[in-house]
């Protein structure tokens, strides 16, 4: 007798175990197509996993099959206003959520459908209403219904974030950076291609050293604040190309000579036109261009040499063409923040003063920019520091430069 109910009990166990596993593998045909209605700050990694469609990514997810059926070109652009048609593999899938019917697919909610329950076994089953509790509605009225259901736990600010995101490496951090709509990432292309018209303060510190060729007699300069402005236009040609040129006017004002020895300058307008082109390859890049500015040479006259009564400086300001390479590098982003720092090289074109030849030069700079987006503009802060040896027929000089940069972008719409 015990043996028998053992039997029955296996038996008993060995059927339920079949049944429950045959109920959890159900999986009915698609009925019709499923498709959502893309909002801002939407990207489709997230709309997956929200819709439960994990694993989103790899050979078998549903990445690849969204892609497929929507013919996506790109997974992280994706615009907001349309409508994709969400892979579910089976229709148990679909009803958990609220559907809107319509002619010829359905309209998807992120919301749990009213005709469900929360348990686990009501989830894997499919509860159909009555025929007459289908309601049918205008295509316009179902969308502005589901945009006013999805916004209605969406905060104030949302905070999406990137990472994870599928196919990061097709989309560059320059362009990244500026897919940002409204103030926040949306994952969705907005403007790739654009101009932007620029205007900033400056303000710099120059130094000057320098040793005298013919009384190997030495003279320190220094500057004091000298004020500035410039203003430029910068294209973006490509996703990753673009264009800068400008101008700048400067106020220059030198220090009195440090052993008290009157300075002779006649001008004190520094100027400087210039031109650059840069390549972004992620968040490195690389430009190329030149400036024509006028650069600061002097020299000390000694008491026997007569200029002033009691000897002095003269100051002299030479046009000099500068041929300039730098490399930058995207150091930290966040929403609609970024730090950038770049090192440059560059060369100095000879000149001609009255009095003395301007030999070839060189230097070299250092630079920190902080950037803030504001949809059609943005402000920027950048610090430079340089040194630069270039020297004339009658004097060794070098020269160090602290500069400072603060200003406004205006973004022209995409052309």
């Amino acid at each position: 007798m015990m043996k028998a109910v053992n039997y029955l009990v296996i038996l008993c166990l060995t059927l339920f175990a079949f049944m429950h596993a045959s109920h959890a593998d159900v999986c009915s045909p698609v009925k019709r197509p499923t498709k959502y209605l893309v909002q801002r700050s939407d990207y489709p990694a997230a709309i997956l996993r929200s819709l439960g469609l994990e694993p989103v990514f790899g050979a078998k997810g549903s990445m690849p099959e969204l892609i497929r059926v929507n013919n996506l070109k790109n997974a992280n652009v994706i615009e907001p206003g349309i409508e994709i048609q969400i892979p579910f593999r089976c229709e148990e899938q679909a009803t958990v959520w609220t559907l809107f019917d319509r002619d010829k697919d359905r309209l998807i909610t992120l919301e749990k459908s009213s005709f469900n329950s929360n348990s686990s076994s009501a989830e894997s089953t499919t509860v159909k209403p009555e025929p007459e509790a289908v309601i049918v509605v205008p295509q316009e009225k179902v969308q502005q219904n589901t945009i006013d259901i999805l916004n209605q736990d969406s905060p104030t600010e949302p905070d999406v974030s990137t990472e994870g995101a599928p196919l990061e490496d097709s989309v560059s951090e320059a362009l990244r950076y500026r897919m940002i709509c409204e103030g926040e990432w949306t994952g969705s292309e907005c403007i790739t291609r654009y101009s932007v018209v620029y205007a900033s303060a400056l303000g710099s510190y120059y130094r000057y050293d320098g040793i005298d060729a013919t009384t190997n007699d030495t003279a320190v300069l220094l500057s004091k604040f000298n004020p500035g402005i410039n203003l430029g236009w910068a294209n973006y040609w490509f996703e990753n190309f673009k264009s800068d040129i400008g101008f700048s006017l400067t106020y220059l004002s030198i220090n009195e000579e440090a052993r008290g020895r009157p300075i002779d300058q006649s001008k004190k307008v520094l100027s400087n036109l210039y031109g650059f082109a840069k390549y972004e390859v992620g968040p490195i890049g690389l430009s190329l261009g030149f400036s024509q500015a006028d650069k600061v040479f002097y020299r000390f006259f000694k008491e026997n040499i007569v200029v002033f009564e009691d000897g002095g400086v003269t100051v002299q300001l030479v046009p000099i063409t500068k041929y300039r390479g730098a490399l930058s590098y995207l150091v930290w982003q966040e929403g609609k923040y970024r730090l950038d720092a770049e090192v440059g090289f560059y060369s100095l074109s000879s000149g001609k003063s009255s009095g003395y030849d301007v030999m070839p030069g060189s230097g070299w700079d250092v630079s920190v920019s902080v950037q803030h987006d504001r949809v059609k503009e943005y402000v920027f802060g950048t610090i430079t520091f340089g040194k630069s040896q270039q020297d004339t027929t009658i004097e060794k000089q070098d020269q160090t430069d602290l500069a400072l940069a603060f200003g406004y972008a205006w973004k022209i719409k995409d052309w």
